[in-house]
């Protein structure tokens, strides 16, 4: 609809519902225990990127003797 429509009615900002409007194009917000529960998996995801970095240092450290630099 163009702005110079006869049908567009303005409506200040002021008068909106924000969260209706969402609400009328299907945003549900999210709850804090659903907030939590994906925080934590991305935690959980993070501490197990973490252990999997130390693993290959660890192994990387305990190279075979082939693979060792001389000195």
């Amino acid at each position: 609809m163009r702005l110079l429509d006869q049908r567009f009615r303005y409506i200040p900002s002021a008068s909106t519902d924000v969260a209706a409007t969402w609400r009328r194009f299907g945003f549900r917000p999210t709850t804090e225990s659903e907030r939590r529960a994906r925080q934590a998996a991305i935690a959980d995801d993070a501490r197990d990127d973490i252990d999997l970095a130390h693993q290959r240092a660890a192994n990387a450290r305990r190279a075979p003797p082939s693979l060792k630099l001389a000195r």
